[in-house]
């Protein structure tokens, strides 16, 4: 007699449940994510999940975390062998590929963070490698932090609204773009440091 019964789903672990989430809100949206609908893309009760996060809540800190860490990751790349003003150029360009590649994951670091401890601690790769960007420009210290706020700032406006699709179809994004880092690092780097004697 045949086996008819149905296969034995794998044993979930918080990795799966993570990593199926991420995939979820790059397909539909942070905003949309539920523990029902991720029970339904893991073939699963919602009971289940419960054993891997504590709730909806859990779930985005862990999230908005996981992207932080993965922006810091690309970012810190971009920062490797690079100094003044063309390694502010180089983070500018991975920020931007990171929201290009991950609008979703992108707009889920746009929301208030759920846990901020465990947040902001994923954020210091991102805040480090400004911060050394910046000095490497010759600021006086004084001036590093509002400088890197500054920048992100600049950068932050213009790749948020390109993730919403805010800009539609306006053409040549990549020359626009140009005009935002030139202004930031004009605006944020002295002349006398940015030109070369």
């Amino acid at each position: 007699m045949p086996d008819t019964a149905r296969p034995r789903r794998p044993r979930l672990d918080q990795e799966t449940v993570l990593r199926t989430a991420e995939l979820l809100v790059d397909r539909e949206g942070y905003d949309a994510l539920t523990m029902t609908l991720l029970a339904g893309e893991l073939d699963t009760r919602v009971s289940s999940l419960y054993n891997h996060v504590a709730n909806l809540e859990d779930l985005r800190s862990a999230l908005q975390v996981r992207a932080m860490q993965m922006m810091g990751e690309a970012v810190r790349r971009a920062a490797m062998g690079r100094a003044g003003t063309d390694g502010l150029r180089g983070l500018s360009h991975a920020l931007r590929t990171f929201a290009r590649e991950h609008p979703h994951r992108y707009a889920a670091l746009t929301r208030p963070p759920v846990d901020r401890e465990a947040f902001f601690e994923a954020a210091m790769p991102v805040i480090e490698a400004m911060t050394v960007m910046v000095r490497s420009t010759g600021l006086a210290e004084s001036e590093i932090l509002p400088t890197g706020m500054a920048m992100f700032s600049a950068l932050h406006g213009f790749v948020s609204l390109e993730a919403s699709g805010y800009f539609g179809g306006v053409p040549d994004l990549d020359a626009v773009f140009e005009q935002v880092i030139e202004g930031a690092v004009a605006g944020a780097v002295p002349a006398v440091v940015r030109t070369p004697a």
